[in-house]
C-alpha cells in the first residue's frame, strides 16, 4: 500500500457544489490539530467516539464549549473514577481552570425513617421524628411550634379552612382563619373573659 500526502503552505479548502454539497470520506479520517464545525453542522451517527482505539493511554474524554473568544467548559468521561464530571471553566484542550465535579446519578438517600418528612439538613436529606406525615390516616404530625409570619388573606379553598398570621386586631391574637363560609381573627382567652363581661 502507498501513502500519499499532500502538503500546503497555507490554508487549503475544498468547495463542493458551492457549500451545498456532500463530502464523502470512506476511510478512517486522522486530523492532528483542531477541527471546527460551522454551523449547522450534523452527524446520523447515533453515536460519536471520541478518543477511538484508546488503549488505555488517555483516561479523560469529552467535549467542549466555548462560551467567549479564549473560554471554555467542557463535560468529560474520567476513566479513573468511571464516572461523567462537568466543569464551568477549562483550557481549550480541556484542562480544568475550575475543577470537574462528577454529574450526580441515581436516586438520592431519604433522611431519617419512614413518614418522617424531608428538609435540607446542612445540604443533606434530614428527617425527624418531630415531623411527619402518616399516609394511612392522613394525619400530619408536628411536636414544637408553629410560627406564622404575616401574609394577606389567601384565597378560600374548597372544604378547607386556611390558617394565617396578620395584624393584631380586636380577638387580640393575629391569628386568623379563613374559608368559604367565613374570615375572622381567633380570640385569645383573655379577650374572651372581657368580652363576656362586656357583653
Amino acid at each position: 500500500m502507498t501513502t500519499s500526502y499532500k502538503t500546503v503552505n497555507g490554508d487549503y479548502t475544498l468547495t463542493c457544489n458551492d457549500g451545498d454539497g456532500i463530502f464523502t470520506v470512506n476511510a478512517q479520517a486522522l486530523f492532528t490539530g483542531n477541527v471546527t464545525y460551522t454551523v449547522p453542522a450534523t452527524t446520523v451517527a447515533a453515536f460519536t467516539t471520541v478518543a477511538a482505539n484508546n488503549t488505555g493511554a488517555i483516561t479523560d474524554g469529552g467535549l467542549l464549549m466555548q462560551t467567549g473568544p479564549t473560554t471554555f467548559a467542557g463535560i468529560r468521561f474520567d476513566v479513573t473514577s468511571n464516572t461523567w464530571q462537568i466543569s464551568s471553566s477549562v483550557n481549550s484542550l480541556g484542562v480544568p481552570v475550575a475543577s470537574y465535579a462528577n454529574i450526580a446519578i441515581g436516586s438520592a438517600t431519604a433522611g431519617g425513617a419512614n413518614t418522617q418528612l424531608q428538609f435540607n439538613d446542612n445540604s443533606s436529606f434530614g428527617g425527624t421524628a418531630n415531623l411527619t406525615f402518616n399516609t394511612t390516616n392522613n394525619r400530619l404530625f408536628l411536636s414544637g411550634f408553629q410560627a406564622f409570619a404575616n401574609t394577606a388573606t389567601p384565597a378560600n379553598v374548597a372544604n378547607a379552612v386556611a390558617v394565617y398570621s396578620n395584624v393584631i386586631g380586636g380577638g387580640g391574637t393575629g391569628l386568623y382563619f379563613t374559608s368559604t363560609s367565613a374570615n375572622d381573627e381567633l380570640v385569645s382567652k383573655g379577650k374572651a373573659i372581657v368580652y363576656g363581661i362586656i357583653f
